[in-house]
């Protein structure tokens, strides 16, 4: 168990998680080692504590990698994971908006974006004019090429670098 009671955006914050261990097959999620409840309370002027938020987070990481307060921390750091990947998912790449329901083809499409998506952070990152640099800039990058750099690196035989993207 671990807890903490800080000050977040202005609100006062108190935080409390309980970590257990579990099985992917007990909660039907793939890779999961643990699992904890976190409970929140959060207090500010313009609007007083009225209850207890509870919510509940999952981890592939074992008790022996991940402590209770090592989850209290990843917690904190949510937006990193909602303004990286989710973001560019699900804004840019529609994946909410899929109305592919086939078990198969939605984890084909999910492998799919996901790797369009580190092969445009590589693409991002080496971009020296800052404003091309995002991924509706690696879009229309791929679509000014008419794909072709895509179509190179979803049939290529051998080992390429992404560099020659």
């Amino acid at each position: 168990m671990a807890q903490t009671c800080e000050l977040n955006r202005g609100r006062t914050e108190a935080r409390c998680v309980v970590a257990f261990d579990t099985t992917a097959t007990r909660i039907d999620f793939p890779f999961v080692e643990q699992s904890a409840r976190l409970t929140r309370c959060i207090d500010s002027r313009r609007k007083p504590a009225e209850q207890i938020e509870t919510e509940y987070l999952i981890t592939s990481r074992p008790a022996a990698q991940m402590n209770a307060e090592q989850m209290l921390q990843q917690d904190r750091q949510y937006w990193g994971i909602e303004t990286g990947l989710h973001l560019r998912l699900d804004v840019i790449a529609g994946e909410d908006r899929s109305r592919v329901r086939q078990r198969n083809a939605v984890m084909n499409l999910a492998v799919i974006r996901r790797a369009v998506v580190s092969v445009a952070v590589d693409w991002i990152r080496r971009q020296p004019n800052r404003r091309h640099a995002s991924m509706s800039g690696f879009y229309d990058f791929m679509f000014a090429t008419s794909s072709k750099m895509a179509f190179k690196l979803v049939t290529a035989s051998k080992h390429i670098r992404l560099s020659n993207l």
